[in-house]
């Protein structure tokens, strides 16, 4: 369930009895605490924290703090409020108040070092490089004193660690050096021995080999690119061959021979398309003709052939210089990865040796520049402002003491009263409608105190037009008629989970709201076990309803009206042995069908569902069940199993009319709306009886 605001207030207003005795208690603890709690007074002293110290000298360092501190300035004051906060600076403080001889019985044992550590508290000013170090004790002075000693060793102990870091990498850089020295000494050694084992007067002499090897790999990928080429050009022409495409192969071959033959064709085609024209095919000029094409043909034929062998020789002389130029590379290839991993080699001990003397160099000056260091008074930290006694105390707030008292009383004040709410199954409110019963909330009907009645108090909205009940009833009707899911229902079935919820009242008070809008509304009691509505009318119940299934009268002769002009009601006759039987007849959708056409609207009062199925039966032959629940008076799984009972036999449920509500417990805004009826009603009706009886 998912509760807002308006929900929790509505919460709080119900239970404002349990919230403010909570919030009494609560601050009355808090006053309580307030008066009887050990004063504490705190002393306060600023320290400076700078990421980058001033500069006496001007010197790289080898432990460089400042570039560190300026690139990691959050870790580095993590790092240094992690420092204040150890044992030996601790340790270190309380040394240095025992020595003060102030007789206070100080020591410096565990359980003061525990002492400290929780009266010590340290913030950074947001934005700043200022620390203040917070010391709170039942003794002003004393916190003074522990303010001051913790600013003051916290500055020693930055400085020192300063030193110590510069004499420390001093003893390192000489180890460091001492290495590298005898490192030089063993390269040299070892290059002067390679070069004297490979007879290499200059390694960096440049050699032919590599150029060689460079042109054999340039002349051999040519050579293989060229045969390639032939190759494939061979493998075509021979395929053109085979399939006899001579004229295709002449094309592809192209050679200056062929393209003079290719010519002398043409001509000599052209020389018979002319003489064919003239002569017949047995004349001399014709046959002459054709056998010059024909010898063309045959040169073409035989010069293609003579091509393409020059081309298979080209390809061979290819292949076998493509052959050498590998033997050649293959030859020449193991002696120039011999050369080139000798000068590998040399050039990785001659690094080797210029990489140890660079180093060696660098070492000695920063030897240099870090003695210089060791003896300066660089610091990052620097004490600000020492701590002054404080006037008064800082503990107990009281006014944040009397604030967290109220909160806290509020807060348990409202869960409280959300764990009595969440306790009660009953149905309590709309948020309970649909939240637990998953149906619509049609409206609330308030509960009459004054009024004990059972006739009065089903007639009430008709003798009390302007009270509140009647405001309700309305703006019930008008949720029903305009709802824009829904349909205006002419047939009406009205029914609850138990008895004693006030159904029947609910139906009275439905059909004088719809009667009041001119419309003719009749009500039946269907509730043949124990009937109602004929009591409220003070009319006998024996013909009735079950009168008319059974054939023992005619509708028309057991209707009655009412005081209440256009609204009508069906007793509900004898019960019978199976009154169930009897709703279930088919002449309950017949009685139905007549009573339409007299009629605008029809009302159905039916016994409790979760309890009898007269309610289910009826609801298949009416537009909408309305289900009433009495507050805090049912079960909401009680209430939800008899809601999905009626579902589950396709009745449509249109929502749920909370009924006997009293407004007087319950949300602000429901409060203020009813209010307004009850003192509208009151003037209207207590004043003006009164002004009459005068």
């Amino acid at each position: 369930m998912r509760l807002t605001l308006g929900d929790l207030w509505a919460i709080a207003q119900m239970q404002r009895r349990v919230v403010i005795i909570s919030i009494v208690v609560c601050v009355f603890a808090s006053v309580v605490y307030a008066t009887l709690a050990t004063r504490k007074y705190t002393a306060v002293a600023t320290v400076h924290m700078m990421t980058m110290a001033g500069q006496e000298i001007q010197a790289d360092r080898v432990v460089d703090y400042d570039q560190y501190n300026r690139w990691n300035r959050g870790v580095w004051i993590a790092t240094q409020l992690d420092v204040l906060e150890s044992r030996p600076v601790r340790e270190e403080i309380l040394r240095r108040y025992v020595a003060l001889g102030l007789g206070d019985g100080v020591e410096v044992n565990d359980a003061n070092l525990r002492m400290l550590a929780t009266s010590t508290e340290t913030k950074i000013r947001q934005g700043t490089e200022l620390l203040d170090i917070y010391v709170t004790t039942t003794d002003p002075e004393r916190a003074t004193r522990i303010a001051n000693l913790t600013a003051h060793v916290f500055e020693d102990q930055s400085l020192n660690q300063r030193t110590d870091a510069s004499r420390q990498s001093i003893d390192w850089l000489n180890k460091e050096i001492s290495d590298y020295d005898e490192r030089i000494r063993d390269a040299s050694k070892r290059l002067l021995e390679f070069q004297r084992d490979h007879q290499m007067a200059d390694a960096n002499q440049q050699t032919s080999l590599g150029a060689v090897m460079g042109s054999l790999n340039e002349a051999y990928g040519d050579v293989h690119t060229e045969r390639v080429k032939y190759e494939t050009m061979v493998r075509d022409h021979e395929r053109l061959l085979r399939a006899g495409d001579y004229e295709e192969l002449a094309k592809d071959m192209n050679t200056a021979m062929i393209e003079a033959l290719n010519q002398k064709y043409a001509g000599a085609v052209t020389n018979h398309a002319q003489v064919a024209a003239v002569y017949g095919e047995k004349m001399p000029q014709r046959r002459a003709a054709e056998a010059e094409i024909e010898r063309i043909d045959q040169e073409i034929k035989a010069e293609v052939q003579h091509t393409l062998a020059a081309e298979r020789a080209k390809l061979e002389q290819l292949k076998a210089k493509e052959k050498d130029l590998a033997h050649a590379i293959e030859g020449s290839k193991g002696e120039y990865l011999d050369v080139e991993a000798s000068r590998a080699d040399y050039e990785k001990l001659k690094l080797e040796l210029e990489s140890a003397s660079a180093f060696y160099a660098r070492l000695t000056e920063r030897r240099g520049e870090l003695e210089m260091q060791s003896k300066t008074q660089l610091n990052n930290i620097r004490v600000l402002e020492e701590a002054r006694v404080p006037k008064g105390a800082s503990a107990p707030n009281v006014p944040m003491v009397l604030a967290i008292g109220l909160g806290v009383g509020v807060l348990a004040g409202v869960g409280i009263g959300l764990l009595r709410e969440y306790l009660d199954d009953s149905i309590t409110s709309p948020l309970d409608v649909a939240t637990y019963l998953r149906a619509p909330f049609l409206g609330m009907i308030p509960k009459i105190d004054d009024e004990r009645d059972e006739s009065r108090l089903a007639l009430y909205t008709h003798e009390h037009p302007r009270s509140t009940v009647a405001e309700a009833l309305r703006g019930i009707r008008t949720v029903m008629e305009m709802s824009p899911t829904s349909v205006v229902p002419r047939r009406l079935l009205v029914t609850s989970a138990v008895s004693a919820e006030g159904k029947t009242s609910t139906v009275v008070r439905l059909g004088v709201a719809f009667a009041n809008l001119n419309r003719r509304v009749l009500m039946i009691d269907a509730d043949l076990r124990r009937p109602r509505i004929h009591k409220v009318f003070g009319v006998d119940r024996e013909v009735g309803l079950s009168t008319v299934l059974v054939g023992e009268k005619d509708y028309t002769e057991v209707i009655h009206p009412t005081p209440v002009p256009g609204l009508f009601f069906m007793p509900s006759g004898r019960g019978g042995e199976r009154p169930n039987e009897l709703l279930a007849s088919h002449e309950v959708q017949r009685l139905l069908d007549r009573l339409g056409q007299d009629f605008d609207l029809v009302i159905i009062d039916t016994p409790p569902s979760a309890i009898l199925s007269d309610a289910r039966i009826l609801s298949r032959h009416v537009d909408g069940v309305v289900m009433v629940v009495r507050e805090q008076s049912t079960s909401r799984m009680l209430v939800r199993e008899a809601v999905a009972g009626l579902e589950q036999v396709g009745a449509r449920v249109l929502g749920v009319i909370v009924n006997a509500v009293d407004f007087g417990r319950r949300r602000t805004s429901y409060k203020y709306y009813y209010g307004y009826g009850y003192r509208y009603d009151k003037y209207y009706y207590g004043e003006r009886n009164d002004a009459a009886a005068k």
